[in-house]
């Protein structure tokens, strides 16, 4: 009876730790998915960009385009 028991705890201890571990693969992929780097800017988000800067006035060097400014502004103010 008591190692019967002690299977079944060890079982939800290994059960536990897989389920802590898928978690743990979860949130590193999103915390991937929010760095600053980013390949395609979506046309909803060029949209948005491009009417953040027109109503704050902002300008970007000559021949750099609207991935100059991800970088410069990781918070990404014109998606709120």
């Amino acid at each position: 009876m008591g190692a019967v028991f002690i299977v079944l705890l060890a079982a939800f201890f290994v059960g536990l730790f897989f389920i802590a571990l898928k978690n743990f693969r979860s949130d590193t992929e999103i915390l991937d998915a929010q760095e600053t780097r980013i390949k395609v800017v979506s046309a909803t988000e060029r949209f948005l960009m491009e009417s953040w800067m027109k109503e704050n006035q902002i300008s970007f060097p000559e021949g750099k385009n609207l991935r100059y400014l991800i970088p410069q502004y990781p918070s990404r103010p014109w998606l709120k």
